[in-house]
């Protein structure tokens, strides 16, 4: 199985949804999805253009033979030989671990593509229209191979894997009224409703 960067992101979020999303292929939009596909317009053409000593390329796809990994870089950037992958995303600046495995999995493809070590990446932010620096630390690969193994064994799944019900995130995600995760946790008896209360 082809796992796309996109699926590690999903994952991270919630295994449930990259179920749904990449093994049933049950995707709805929202206002969240709508606003960073809109702002992703101009990262998704592609094309390359020089600027401030810099060869920014734009959505450049690439393909990882070692882990049958699919990637979309928004941008690769190439300043003093070496390149960076930049990932745009529509938040504000966090820590989220689903943004750091998506851009280690453009790293890592970026890699086995220049056949050079690409030790870090940009986020950039374009609710707070901040630029962070992620270092690409042996943990950080680490775990993104790990997710990229995980979301191939969900293939071999006849059902999804349990969600994470947690009401921020469930709230924020395009697929809740379909998964209905604090629904389908009452009728299993296994949700802990103290939490919410």
């Amino acid at each position: 199985m082809e796992v796309q960067a996109s699926a590690i992101t999903a994952y991270a979020f919630c295994p449930r949804r990259c179920y749904y999303e990449y093994v049933d292929h049950v995707f709805f939009d929202n206002v969240y999805t709508k606003h960073g596909s809109l702002l992703h317009q101009h990262v998704d053409k592609e094309g390359i253009e020089s600027r401030d000593n810099r060869l920014l390329t734009r959505s450049l796809y690439l393909f990882s033979e070692k882990y049958q990994l699919s990637v979309r870089c928004d941008v690769v950037e190439e300043r003093d030989g070496k390149v960076y992958p930049v990932e745009y995303k529509r938040g504000k600046d966090g820590d989220w671990k689903n943004n750091l495995l998506q851009l280690c999995a453009q790293a890592i493809a970026l890699e086995e593509y220049t056949k050079n070590t690409i030790k870090k990446g940009y986020l950039y932010f374009y609710g707070s229209n901040k630029r962070r620096e992620v270092e690409f630390n042996e943990q950080l690969r680490q775990e993104t191979i790990t997710v990229i193994k995980k979301i191939r064994d969900l293939d071999k799944q006849e059902k999804p894997p349990k969600g994470i019900n947690d009401p921020r995130r469930c709230s924020f995600c395009s697929l809740f009224d379909y998964c209905m995760p604090f629904e389908t946790e009452k009728l299993k008896g296994e949700i802990d409703w103290e939490r919410y209360i």
